[in-house]
């Protein structure tokens, strides 16, 4: 009776691995649009100030006024999860504090996955670039316990999304032609609003669950037949 409980119990944790697998599913896109009614009604960020994709505060507080909010010329496309994009992969020219840019992860692939309706991120690798002759590079990945992101069903396979994070200038601004550190803005925050929509990867089918499930079982009964002999 030892040996046949051990084997049910290995079945069922097999059930329980396959629903928790099931239940987290990982994002394979997340589009970034214009703050209008991308996000399907989950309302618009007061950290973005009213501008597009975000805003800048200077090292003493001060806000910029408009436009230093960074938006696009309106050509976006995704960023793609567990890949890295390289700046007008991403958007196409975006303006910030009325210089022209681009973002990329060129610094690591981003990740995430959406569990019990929270959707989890990993930006680490997010990166703003100046295009000439400015030619700064600019760290905008979220500071711990900045960021705050909502998400709402559309089908089995898509979210609307919002997040929202800061991120405050640290010896991590880059003069891209000299590939030297800027030290001069240290101190002064990116604030950051992202919304749009978000696509979980594939998962596999009723019949890969079935498999892996009947597998776990055959190797149960393998264990038992094995101990019993001895």
């Amino acid at each position: 009776m030892k040996h046949i409980t051990k084997t049910l119990a290995g079945i069922a944790l097999g059930c329980c691995m396959a629903s928790s697998v099931a239940q987290a599913a990982s994002i394979q896109s997340l589009t970034i649009e214009e703050i209008s009614t991308a996000s399907g009604g989950l309302g618009t960020s007061a950290l973005a100030g009213g501008g597009g994709w975000g805003n800048w505060q200077d090292q003493f507080g001060n806000t910029t006024a408009a436009p230093a909010y960074f938006t696009s010329n309106g050509i976006d496309s995704s960023i793609k999860m567990g890949s890295t994009q390289a700046s007008g992969s991403i958007s196409q020219t975006i303006v910030w504090s009325g210089k022209l840019g681009n973002i990329n992860t060129l610094n690591g692939a981003p990740s995430g996955s959406i569990s019990g309706g929270v959707m989890n991120l990993n930006f680490a690798g997010l990166v703003t670039e100046y295009f000439a002759p400015t030619n700064l590079a600019f760290n905008i990945s979220p500071d711990s316990g900045s960021l705050i992101t909502h998400v709402a069903i559309i089908d089995a396979s898509r979210y609307y999304y919002t997040a929202d994070w800061t991120h405050v200038a640290n010896n991590d601004v880059i003069n891209t032609s000299s590939n030297t550190i800027h030290s001069g803005f240290n101190g002064s925050t990116s604030i950051i609003h992202f919304e749009g929509i978000a696509t979980l990867a594939p998962v596999p089918e009723a019949e890969t669950y079935a498999m892996m499930l009947s597998g776990l079982g055959l190797v149960g009964l393998m264990a038992y037949r094995r101990r019993k002999l001895i």
